[in-house]
């Protein structure tokens, strides 16, 4: 793991050195001042960020659509008949707490 300063160091320095110099300065390969400085100029930031953290979702947008036009339809519709549908209609199995927290 390289710190985020050292990288943005490294972009600090590109702009009175070549990439191929920094990697010898600093004892770093050129690959990696390459990717760091590449991600600098894409991004922004030195650090990749993950687009979503945590655990992925079991519900696709679709599904959530699924599920809201089935309430829209019956708005008194229970949990337990939400899930029921879902799994006829869309192949999808969740708890009727995962749709609960969904919705």
């Amino acid at each position: 793991h390289i710190p985020a300063a050292m990288k943005q160091q490294w972009v600090t320095m590109s702009a009175q050195m070549t990439p191929k110099a920094i990697a010898q300065v600093t004892n770093t390969s050129r690959r990696t001042i390459n990717r760091v400085l590449r991600l600098s100029h894409l991004t922004g930031s030195v650090v990749r960020r993950p687009l979503e953290s945590g655990r992925p979702h079991l519900l696709s947008a679709a599904d959530v659509l699924y599920l809201l036009s089935c309430i829209e339809c019956t708005p008194d519709i229970f949990l337990l008949e939400l899930q029921h549908a879902l799994h006829k209609a869309r192949g999808v199995e969740v708890s009727e707490i995962t749709i609960g927290q969904t919705l």
